[in-house]
């Protein structure tokens, strides 16, 4: 079968980053790492695992950064994954053949887990992390599973684990997340970035009454959309790169700002009552006053740094986002004695696992989130996919999703 797959051998990582310095996009060229090529059809590993055929997959900035080359060489990550593989793990999906020993049946409609976790590789005696119902940080991921030597965190990454960027894939029951019946199908691919939201604000102490948002893609709308629901109360400010965003934040009763440090900060002291000092050189920042809390969807140094300026003193900051490294003045860590943590994933919850919870939030605020999906691409078009994903000043793109061209299983 055809699927997208990512295969840096070094041919193709040379003639693609050689592109990608030319133009970033340019790294998606022919004979870059990323395309389609044959794959072998998918086995079901063992019969608690379900054979699938993906109906929709978002393309995360994870799969956008990938895909053109923008990771740092000495990413940590990279010891976590295998290659070559096929990306997507945003993924609604119609059951094809169900796993033993029941619960689901041919044609039903899940989204889809990608976490690989002690249940998912046939073990019988659960790390810790899988214990308390966390497989992101699963003891087992340098290892294989029942689908062979292939290491990974997540479908999506995994030498012969396709991705949702295939015609067919297998997922283990544990995986499985059947639709609520209010939610229409195709906001199912919102279902991944929204649980790691709720995941995000599972993080934070206390009940903040001014939040910070930085960046106003699927995961910073996601962060508005679970902090307006947790804390309606809360002054909730997002920060907007295009004027396409706008209206999606207002939309959430939150306050759009511009991204530039100086006018976050002046929007800050205007609703908080912060004096803002100016040192000698760099920016201004809040001395005694600021948001209690501070969401970070991006993780460069550049926002990690307007956080810590922005953020009351004792204030929390959780970065969600991550980025290429960089220099960032992070004194203000110190002084300001930041609480710093950071956000992977999700998992259980004494209230039920995130998915879930994220599938009936998306259900009850259907309105808001069909708005997020902005564009889809069928396979065959990925290139232009990723153009728009890749480039939302020019597009206008939230979520971008790549389709198997079945828009009556999806609703339209």
């Amino acid at each position: 079968m055809l699927a997208l797959t990512f295969d840096p051998r070094p041919r193709t990582l040379l003639l693609g980053g050689a592109a990608s310095r030319l133009r970033a996009e340019w790294a998606l060229v022919a004979a870059g790492p990323l395309g389609l090529r044959e794959v072998g059809e998918p086995v079901r590993p063992h019969p608690e695992w379900a054979l699938l055929e993906p109906l929709a997959t978002g393309v995360c900035g994870s799969d956008v950064k990938e895909a053109l080359l923008q990771a740092s060489s000495d990413n940590p990550l990279s010891g976590l994954i295998s290659f070559p593989h096929v990306p997507g793990h945003e993924i609604l999906a119609r059951v094809v053949e169900p796993p033993a020993p029941g619960g689901f049946e041919v044609g039903q409609l899940v989204a889809v887990d990608p976490w690989l976790g002690c249940r998912a590789r046939g073990l019988d005696r659960l790390c810790p992390a899988c214990e308390r119902g966390f497989p992101p940080h699963c003891s087992w991921v340098r290892s294989g599973g029942p689908w062979g030597s292939g290491y990974g965190m997540h479908l999506g990454n995994v030498r012969g684990l396709p991705g949702g960027f295939a015609p067919r894939i297998t997922a283990h029951a544990s995986q499985l997340h059947p639709l609520p019946p209010a939610l229409p199908a195709q906001l199912a691919v919102l279902a991944d970035p929204v649980a790691v939201a709720l995941h995000a604000l599972d993080r934070v102490e206390g009940v903040p009454e001014t939040v910070l948002v930085l960046g106003a893609g699927t995961i910073g709308l996601s962060l508005a959309l679970g902090a307006r629901r947790r804390w309606p109360r809360a002054e909730l400010l997002v920060t907007c790169a295009w004027e396409h965003q706008r209206k999606l934040v207002e939309g959430l009763s939150g306050v759009p700002v511009a991204p530039a440090p100086s006018a976050v900060l002046e929007r800050v002291a205007e609703l908080t009552g912060a004096g803002l000092v100016r040192p000698w050189r760099g920016g201004r920042w809040a001395l005694d006053a600021g948001p209690e809390l501070v969401l970070d969807s991006i993780g460069t140094p550049g926002t990690v740094e307007l956080a810590l300026r922005a953020v009351r003193p004792r204030g929390q900051l959780v970065t969600v986002g991550v980025a290429r490294p960089g220099r960032a003045e992070t004194t203000l860590a110190y002084f300001k004695e930041v609480r710093q943590v950071g956000s992977n994933g999700y998992g259980m919850t004494p209230e039920g696992h995130q998915l879930d919870l994220a599938l009936a939030l998306l259900a009850a605020d259907q309105g808001l989130a069909a708005e997020w999906i902005t564009h889809r691409f069928p396979l065959p078009r990925w290139r232009a996919a990723f153009r728009a994903a890749a480039r939302p000043d020019r597009s206008g793109a939230v979520k971008v999703v790549i389709t198997q061209d079945r828009p009556d299983e999806l609703g339209g």
